[in-house]
């Protein structure tokens, strides 16, 4: 079942926030618990009007959230940003304002706000400090992750630093001369009982075959280890691996020596690493999916465009032969590629017209601001670099970065072209959809100009001879 991505922060916004409020106006700062507490969230606000106050709050609380004003007489919104980004950089930062041109909009998200609310539109104030707890929590579960990887690490090494070994010796028919007494405490049979019998009457029926064409392989100079399992005295199994070399006398072969070393509770761990690594991969897509849920409930003209470029991205580099990995990683980063336009206000997503100038520079921050949240995730693909480089082209004329070629990553290469692809194809709030021809009649014109010709040409393929369809 998908996580419903507004119920990821409950759990935090149950609990009684701290906010961190910088006004100079105490009827602003009631008003704002006023709209907090209406809507269910329950918090105690810390208002501050200048640089000391705000410092010594921040040091002696343990603040959620802040909430600020762009302009006081004592102090100034952006000098409380960047202090905030050095003192408390988890923190999510609000700007909440009289007066905020977009231009200082645009500069106050970049700079690393998580978002801004006019005074005189305070109905946003809620939906914005959702999201904001929505970003804490997910920032909360890669912490927690990560920390139970890392002990499972610690784990491993423990137990692998703990194993105990079996020094051997046999002759050139696999009958034992030689064992340790340390095999008494790992099978139960004293060296005695083992001495002077052959080495394969321990080993389990089913390994038997394989473990007598490893010993020629090793009587003839091929000293791999090998995994088998043996039987011990009590009938339990164990696995255990073993390695060995030659003994030379008179320049004859006349045996192996070899070492076994126990790995039944290595594998044992292996198999369980290998399920917590697989339920953190499961969580990392269910995170992907909920962040993919948020953006299209806040954007509803473009439901489904992520997905569908996600498809289209999977198919075409498939078309390419690319790696498993990097397929995967692709289709990771297309499901959640507009993440950053949570930081775009909803009516600039949704307009029915033609984008101004300064609009459609807001718009242009998305691709970093998904970065700025994802970058930090230790995906096991380059999710947040695929995302921060989809509106780069070949030729230097993209953002944000301007990067021309090969500079570009393959996987983001791949995406621009079925973001484009979907984009023409599909309805937008200011025109009709245009239709697949039109799109794939676009990016041929333009490849090897803003599109990779590789790229366009597998795109093709996969409509016109694949039959791809939306």
């Amino acid at each position: 079942m998908t996580p419903d991505p507004c119920s990821l922060a409950t759990d935090y916004m149950e609990q009684n926030l701290n906010i961190l409020n910088l006004e100079d106006s105490p009827n602003d700062s009631e008003l704002i618990k006023e709209i907090l507490f209406d809507a269910g969230i329950e918090c105690d606000i810390i208002r501050v009007e200048n640089e000391k106050d705000y410092l010594w709050a921040i040091e002696n609380h343990n603040i959620d959230i802040i909430l600020a004003d762009y302009t006081l007489p004592l102090f100034d919104g952006l000098s409380a940003l960047k202090i905030a980004l050095k003192k408390c950089p988890d923190v999510p930062f609000v700007f909440v304002t009289g007066t905020l041109g977009e231009e200082i909009a645009v500069e106050s998200l970049k700079s690393g706000a998580t978002d801004y609310v006019l005074k005189d539109g305070l109905l946003r104030l809620v939906p914005a400090v959702q999201k904001a707890l929505r970003e804490v929590e997910f920032k909360i579960k890669r912490k927690q992750s990560e920390n139970a990887l890392r002990e499972s690490e610690e784990k491993y090494r423990e137990l692998v630093e703990s194993i105990s070994s079996i020094l051997y010796t046999v002759d050139n028919k696999g009958i034992v001369t030689y064992i340790s007494p340390s095999v008494q405490a790992l099978i139960g049979y004293s060296s005695s009982e083992i001495i002077g019998r052959s080495l394969f009457v321990l080993i389990y029926p089913e390994d038997i075959s394989y473990i007598e064409k490893q010993f020629k392989k090793r009587l003839s100079n091929s000293l791999e280890p090998s995994e088998y399992r043996i039987v011990k005295k009590s009938g339990e199994t164990i696995w255990v691996t073993s390695s060995s070399r030659e003994i030379i006398r008179e320049k004859k072969l006349v045996g192996l020596r070899g070492l076994i070393v126990n790995i039944d509770e290595d594998k044992k761990f292996k198999e369980k690493l290998n399920e917590s690594l697989d339920r953190l991969q499961n969580a990392n897509r269910g995170i992907i999916q909920a962040m993919a849920l948020t953006i299209e409930t806040r954007d509803p003209y473009t439901a489904g465009h992520q997905r569908r470029v996600a498809c289209l991205a999977r198919a075409i580099a498939t078309e390419m032969n690319l790696s498993e990995q990097q397929i995967e990683g692709l289709n990771m980063a297309g499901s959640i590629h507009d993440l950053g336009k949570l930081s775009v206000p909803a009516d600039i997503l949704s307009k029915p017209s033609r984008l101004s100038e300064i609009e459609y520079e807001l718009i242009k921050i998305h691709p970093e601001a998904g970065y700025n949240i994802l970058k930090d995730i230790e995906f096991p693909w380059p999710v947040a670099q695929i995302i921060l480089q989809h509106h780069e082209r070949m030729d230097g004329s993209g953002y944000p970065k301007g990067l021309m070629g090969e500079d570009i990553i393959m996987e983001s290469r791949i995406l621009s072209v079925a973001d484009v692809v979907e984009a023409i194809s599909s309805h937008r709030p200011y025109r009709s959809a245009q239709g697949v021809d039109k799109a794939l009649e676009e990016v041929a014109d333009k490849k090897g100009i803003l599109y990779d010709p590789v790229v366009v040409d597998a795109c093709l393929r996969v409509f016109k001879e694949k039959g791809f369809k939306f």
